[in-house]
Protein backbone atom coordinates (compact mmCIF):
# COMPACT_ATOMS: atom_id res chain seq x y z
CA UNK A 1 0.00 0.00 0.00
CA UNK A 2 1.15 3.39 -0.81
CA UNK A 3 1.46 6.07 1.62
CA UNK A 4 -1.27 8.07 -0.18
CA UNK A 5 -3.64 5.15 -0.11
CA UNK A 6 -3.00 4.55 3.56
CA UNK A 7 -3.59 8.21 4.31
CA UNK A 8 -6.82 8.17 2.31
CA UNK A 9 -7.88 4.95 4.01
CA UNK A 10 -7.17 6.34 7.50
CA UNK A 11 -8.85 9.63 6.61
CA UNK A 12 -11.95 7.82 5.28
CA UNK A 13 -11.99 5.67 8.42
CA UNK A 14 -11.76 8.71 10.69
CA UNK A 15 -14.44 10.61 8.73
CA UNK A 16 -16.74 7.57 8.88
CA UNK A 17 -16.10 7.15 12.58
CA UNK A 18 -16.79 10.82 13.27
CA UNK A 19 -19.97 10.73 11.20
CA UNK A 20 -21.10 7.57 13.02
CA UNK A 21 -20.38 9.06 16.43
CA UNK A 22 -22.10 12.31 15.43
CA UNK A 23 -25.17 10.44 14.16
CA UNK A 24 -25.25 8.29 17.30
CA UNK A 25 -25.07 11.37 19.50
CA UNK A 26 -27.63 13.20 17.39
CA UNK A 27 -30.21 10.39 17.47
CA UNK A 28 -29.46 9.14 20.96
CA UNK A 29 -32.31 9.75 23.38
CA UNK A 30 -31.68 12.53 25.78
CA UNK A 31 -31.21 11.36 29.35
CA UNK A 32 -34.38 11.58 31.43
CA UNK A 33 -34.72 14.52 33.74
CA UNK A 34 -34.98 13.99 37.46
CA UNK A 35 -38.74 14.51 37.33
CA UNK A 36 -39.17 12.00 34.48
CA UNK A 37 -37.06 9.45 36.31
CA UNK A 38 -39.09 9.85 39.51
CA UNK A 39 -42.38 9.67 37.60
CA UNK A 40 -41.23 6.46 35.92
CA UNK A 41 -40.33 4.95 39.29
CA UNK A 42 -43.71 5.96 40.74
CA UNK A 43 -45.78 4.65 37.80
CA UNK A 44 -46.61 1.25 39.38
CA UNK A 45 -47.66 2.94 42.60
CA UNK A 46 -49.87 5.38 40.69
CA UNK A 47 -51.59 2.47 38.96
CA UNK A 48 -52.18 0.72 42.27
CA UNK A 49 -53.44 3.94 43.83
CA UNK A 50 -55.82 4.51 40.93
CA UNK A 51 -57.15 0.95 41.21
CA UNK A 52 -57.59 1.16 44.97
CA UNK A 53 -59.28 4.55 44.80
CA UNK A 54 -61.76 3.12 42.29
CA UNK A 55 -62.45 0.22 44.66
CA UNK A 56 -62.84 2.63 47.56
CA UNK A 57 -65.25 4.75 45.51
CA UNK A 58 -67.39 1.69 44.71
CA UNK A 59 -67.36 0.55 48.33
CA UNK A 60 -68.25 4.04 49.53
CA UNK A 61 -71.16 4.10 47.09
CA UNK A 62 -72.42 0.76 48.41
CA UNK A 63 -72.12 1.93 51.99
CA UNK A 64 -73.83 5.23 51.22
CA UNK A 65 -76.69 3.36 49.56
CA UNK A 66 -76.94 1.10 52.60
CA UNK A 67 -76.92 4.07 54.94
CA UNK A 68 -79.66 5.77 52.91
CA UNK A 69 -81.76 2.60 53.02
CA UNK A 70 -81.18 2.30 56.77
CA UNK A 71 -82.14 5.95 57.17
CA UNK A 72 -85.37 5.36 55.25
CA UNK A 73 -86.17 2.40 57.50
CA UNK A 74 -85.49 4.53 60.56
CA UNK A 75 -87.79 7.28 59.27
CA UNK A 76 -90.59 4.77 58.72
CA UNK A 77 -90.06 3.25 62.15
CA UNK A 78 -90.01 6.66 63.82
CA UNK A 79 -93.25 7.60 62.07
CA UNK A 80 -94.86 4.45 63.42
CA UNK A 81 -93.57 5.20 66.92
CA UNK A 82 -94.75 8.80 66.73
CA UNK A 83 -98.19 7.59 65.60
CA UNK A 84 -98.35 5.17 68.54
CA UNK A 85 -97.23 7.86 71.00
CA UNK A 86 -99.78 10.28 69.55
CA UNK A 87 -102.56 7.70 70.02
CA UNK A 88 -101.48 6.98 73.60
CA UNK A 89 -101.31 10.68 74.45
CA UNK A 90 -104.77 11.24 72.96
CA UNK A 91 -106.06 8.34 75.05
CA UNK A 92 -104.46 9.75 78.21
CA UNK A 93 -105.89 13.22 77.54
CA UNK A 94 -109.36 11.74 76.99
CA UNK A 95 -109.13 9.81 80.28
CA UNK A 96 -107.90 12.94 82.07
CA UNK A 97 -110.85 14.94 80.68
CA UNK A 98 -113.30 12.28 81.83
CA UNK A 99 -111.74 12.23 85.31
CA UNK A 100 -111.80 16.03 85.51
CA UNK A 101 -115.43 16.08 84.36
CA UNK A 102 -116.31 13.45 86.99
CA UNK A 103 -114.46 15.40 89.68
CA UNK A 104 -116.18 18.65 88.71
CA UNK A 105 -119.58 16.92 88.67
CA UNK A 106 -118.88 15.39 92.09
CA UNK A 107 -117.82 18.76 93.48
CA UNK A 108 -120.93 20.41 92.04
CA UNK A 109 -123.13 17.73 93.61
CA UNK A 110 -121.39 18.24 96.95
CA UNK A 111 -121.73 22.01 96.63
CA UNK A 112 -125.43 21.73 95.73
CA UNK A 113 -126.08 19.42 98.71
CA UNK A 114 -124.26 21.84 101.01
CA UNK A 115 -126.27 24.77 99.61
CA UNK A 116 -129.53 22.89 100.10
CA UNK A 117 -128.62 22.07 103.71
CA UNK A 118 -127.63 25.68 104.31
CA UNK A 119 -130.83 26.90 102.70
CA UNK A 120 -132.90 24.55 104.90
CA UNK A 121 -131.15 25.83 108.02
CA UNK A 122 -131.72 29.40 107.03
CA UNK A 123 -135.42 28.76 106.30
CA UNK A 124 -136.03 26.94 109.49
Amino acid sequence: MDRDQTTEYVTAFLVGTLLGVGAALMFAPKPPTRRERIMKELKPYRKKLKKRSAQARKEMGKRAAGAAEWGDDMVEASRAVVGDVRDEVAEMVAEARDEIADAVASQLDSAQKALRKSAKRIRS
